[in-house]
């Protein structure tokens, strides 16, 4: 079995001081499934994980694991700039009456990351879960890795049992183990989310979260049973690169004699 990190409720309870017991009992129940993504074969691929993790969900304290699209026009003008000049502009396109935030999602997210035009795909496939995973070609990547339909129940993504499945899908989906060794913390952030949207606070969650993960326990990882993602070889997103995943369930059949 592979060595890694090994978490328990302690480490966990001082990595996320205000996560609910069920996230912080999940992750250490369902290491394994950490480990077969390579996530905690080292203790700066874990930190670079829960510090974006941690900046993505206040420590998974915010409401329903969900992104909150209740904004004020102020807000949505200071959050998209370059679409809207001031509240008045925004006000102006979508209105004050009640649900007008939900128009301007499925407008503003729309014919986007998968999500259809003319739908209400912008407002139904807001970020959730650990890595906020936005868009409808998020989750159904990560509902294929996990064997969960997240497309169908995207609700689902917010389970609180489910967060290390799901950060460990997004994790090796994005490639982030290369960022990591290489010790490249910006380049991890931006293929989170694409930029370095509230980069100090992911910096600041690092350099608090890594001593904490250097005085873990480091030891075999019992590997839980999971399913395997879709061939890479189908998965332009990653095709050039090979899935650890595929390589951890290729090593344990090889060390159980099945090949």
């Amino acid at each position: 079995m592979p060595e890694g990190v090994r978490l328990s409720l302690a480490t966990m309870r001082v990595a996320f001081p205000g996560a609910s017991d069920a996230v912080v009992a999940a992750f250490v129940e369902k290491q394994g499934v950490l480990s077969a993504a390579g996530l905690n074969w080292s203790r700066q691929r874990l930190a670079y994980c829960f510090a974006n993790l941690h900046a993505e969900t206040s420590g998974f304290t915010i409401r329903n694991l969900a992104e909150n699209i209740n904004y004020t026009a102020a807000r949505m003008a200071q959050v998209w700039p370059n679409r809207f000049a001031s509240a008045a502009a925004v006000q102006a396109k979508y209105g004050t009456a009640s649900g007008w935030q939900t128009k301007a999602f499925d407008d503003i997210y729309g014919n986007r990351m998968g999500n259809r035009p003319g739908t209400s795909d912008g407002s139904r496939y807001v970020g959730r879960g650990g890595p906020q995973i936005t868009g409808r070609d998020g989750y159904v990547e990560i509902g294929k890795r996990i064997g969960v339909d997240l497309e169908a129940n995207p609700e689902l993504a917010s389970q609180p049992a489910l967060q290390p499945d799901i950060a460990a899908a997004f994790w090796d989906w994005k490639g982030m183990n290369h960022f990591a060794d290489a010790d490249d913390f910006i380049g991890c952030v931006k293929a989170w989310n694409g930029g370095t949207n509230g980069l100090a606070e992911r910096q600041a969650q690092l350099a608090r979260i890594l001593p904490i993960l250097q005085k873990a326990e480091w030891g075999e990882v019992i590997a839980a049973p999971v399913k395997p993602p879709p061939d890479p070889a189908v998965n332009s997103t990653t095709a050039s690169q090979p899935s650890v995943w595929a390589a951890f369930f290729m090593a344990a059949a090889k060390l159980f004699g099945r090949t």
